[in-house]
């Protein structure tokens, strides 16, 4: 497909909520009306085939109307490449979409079709079409879904709406990318469901009783919600399910029940009872609960484990606490996993089974010897969470070194530790590991009195008072390259470390602040005010060139920002951003205001506010940019230097000078 095509169906696609007129489109895409006239009617055609089309009005313009969300994300998903469906059944591509739009209407539309008419549809043969349904039928069996034909009425499916939604999660939403960022950021499906909303519920009403977490099983708990109230929203309840009357499933049901009625609310839904009771076996498969009590039958069995695996290495790990307590956390949720057929996606499977099968081996091995669990049918991504806990406790044993930095994974702990005891390895002279986090656990406790953060997530777009360094879980000869080049270049305190990475060449350096800001984003407060007035115009100096709701988006993800740690860098410097990217290009509003204004109970005088939004596409020059403002943040005679600047100017002067490191040159 040509470019301005798919930039033309891009911008449709960012603006579905309006109409677009052809003059509009045509200075976007610097094309003439003509020619974007052209452009539609080639798009229409393609589209009708993919459940959109184009919604025409006179003097209004276009605008972009998705009949079928999932149909048109799977095409979108083929970055943009038109094609339409092919006849030759070798195309393994072609299959798997053919496949995916015929359980779209099958599972997740819960419609009829008669075979002849969605072979015509698809451009295929009743032949090849027959040969699809009987693959699906056999990926189905796991789920206890049905593929029926009968005469006159056509092919659907049966079976329990629970088992649609676990098939639904497992096949449509599992990929080996982001799949959660993808739906996050593409909304055809989820139209009017707000992950982040969501998210804030779940953290809010879990922390609150102590269910922990990681980053990777709350982004499956978010998912599964936004299903639940999409089908919901469909008419799709769940049946009736029984939980046992024990204390510790109580206590999680009301957590369930917590989040379930904020969810109601939001949606102006009525969620039946089956609704949190199925939301509390989620929370109980996916989360550790430190209330739930242990099964003494799975102690004695570990522990008869722990103690063949220490004949066969020498570890002591018969006798390690810390193992024996992290393995009991992971297998209680596990095991409930198992019992009600849920999957918990790994995505280091691929990399654990390549670069380290004999681990992966031994872990399916031990699994066999245990009476416990050799009753399960356990699969490969199961497998490989032991396996990172069996690396993890081989690298402690080898060369432990307590080490003053903080560790951020998003995978769980067993993969946090494998780096931490890799990183105490490699690093164990010059780093001291103070602990293993998730992002969503990175509060200000946690960062009290840190130096440095490695994280095994990209955090770029995040701004903290602590330099941050991504390397992957398994800490790669890159990465081991890029961290002693670091340390080489450094003196660990606190004073060092804020402006310690490398800079481009200071021409280029300085060209980043002018990038990113202007005399139009920036203003001086001669009269006290309040915080709420400083956002809201520092907000509408960035809405330039970004859609109409994006003001709102972004005051709400500024605010689920600072429910995970402080924006505020020190007594008088407030750095408010989003906790996702979403600017097509970064932008930094600045606030003045020298009489300072009451930000929080413990900071009630901000006089420097500036107001970073990242970009989802690039953000080149925003760290050398952000590292002077932590490195302000640890002076206060240039603090107030530039909270005398009389104007844009003056300030952009000043500023400059700390970017060049404070010469004049």
């Amino acid at each position: 497909m040509r470019q301005k095509e798919s930039d033309l169906l891009r911008y449709l696609l960012d603006n579905q909520n309006r109409f677009v007129t052809g003059d509009e489109l045509a200075g976007v895409l610097s094309l003439s009306p003509r020619t974007i006239r052209n452009y539609i009617k080639i798009l229409k055609i393609k589209l009708n085939l993919h459940g959109a089309t184009f919604e025409a009005k006179p003097s209004f313009g276009y605008r972009l109307h998705i009949s079928h969300p999932v149909t048109f994300d799977l095409f979108l998903n083929k970055d943009y490449q038109l094609s339409q469906w092919q006849t030759d059944d070798s195309d393994e591509t072609d299959i798997s979409d053919r496949q995916k739009y015929i359980l779209n209407k099958l599972v997740i539309e819960n419609r009829t079709f008669l075979i002849d008419d969605v072979a015509e549809r698809l451009f295929v043969t009743r032949s090849t079409l027959s040969k699809d349904l009987s693959i699906i039928r056999k990926n189905l069996i796991p789920y206890a879904l049905t593929i029926e034909n009968k005469p006159n009425k056509g092919v659907f499916i049966t079976g329990l709406e629970r088992n649609r939604r676990h098939f639904i999660l497992d096949y449509f939403f599992t990929h080996s990318d982001n799949s959660f960022q993808h739906y996050m950021e593409n909304k055809s499906f989820f139209k009017t469901i707000s992950f982040d909303q969501i998210t804030i519920i779940v953290l809010d009403e879990c922390r609150e009783s102590g269910i922990h977490l990681t980053d990777f099983t709350i982004q499956n708990i978010v998912l599964y919600i936004a299903l639940s109230v999409q089908r919901m929203a469909g008419g799709f309840e769940l049946q009736s399910i029984t939980l046992e009357n024990t204390p510790e499933i109580d206590n999680v049901y009301a957590v369930a029940k917590k989040i379930i009625k904020r969810i109601e609310k939001n949606y102006h839904l009525q969620m039946p009872e089956s609704e949190i009771a199925y939301l509390t076996i989620q929370l109980m498969a996916k989360g550790k609960n430190p209330n739930i009590t242990s099964d003494e039958t799975l102690q004695k069995d570990l522990d008869l484990v722990l103690q063949q695996i220490e004949r066969d290495t020498g570890l002591p790990v018969s006798q390690d606490y810390e193992l024996r307590k992290n393995l009991i956390e992971h297998l209680r949720p596990m095991i409930i996993r198992l019992e009600q057929g849920l999957q918990l996606k790994n995505p280091l499977l691929q990399e654990i089974k390549t670069n380290y099968p004999s681990y992966f081996l031994d872990v399916k091995r031990y699994v066999k010897l245990s009476t416990y669990l050799s009753r399960f049918d356990i699969n490969d991504d199961e497998i490989a969470y032991l396996t990172l806990h069996l690396m993890a406790t081989s690298e402690k044993y080898r060369d432990l070194n307590k080490p003053r930095v903080l560790i951020i994974c998003a995978t769980g702990y067993g993969s946090a530790q494998l780096l931490n005891n890799r990183l105490e390895k490699e690093f164990g002279k010059h780093l001291n590991i103070v602990g293993v986090k998730g992002y969503y656990e990175v509060d200000d406790v946690a960062l009290k009195g840190v130096d440095l953060i490695i994280s095994a997530i990209d955090l770029s777009t995040q701004v903290f008072k602590i330099p941050v360094i991504q390397v992957s879980v398994f800490l790669t000869e890159v990465d081991i390259k890029n961290l002693k080049h670091f340390l080489d270049h450094i003196r660990v305190n606190p004073e060092q470390l804020s402006m310690t990475t490398e800079k481009a060449n200071t021409s280029q350096v300085l060209s980043y602040f002018d990038q990113f800001t202007d005399s139009s984003r920036f203003k001086i407060w001669d009269e006290p005010t309040y915080r709420k007035d400083v956002l809201d115009q520092l907000s509408d100096m960035i809405t330039t060139d970004e859609p109409s709701d994006f003001k709102q988006e972004l005051l709400d993800q500024i605010a689920h920002r600072e429910l995970l740690s402080a924006i505020t860098f020190s007594d008088v410097i407030a750095v408010p951003h989003p906790a996702r990217a979403m600017s097509r290009v970064p932008k930094i509003a600045i606030g003045v205001i020298p009489s300072g204004l009451k930000w929080s109970t413990d900071y009630p005088s901000i006089k420097l506010v500036f107001l970073l939004s990242p970009s989802y596409l690039n953000n080149q020059g925003l760290t050398e940019t952000t590292q002077t403002i932590v490195y302000l943040a640890e002076n206060p005679e240039k603090q107030a230097e530039l909270i005398l600047a009389k104007d844009f100017s003056e300030f952009r002067k000043k500023f400059m000078l700390l970017m060049k490191g404070g010469k004049n040159t």
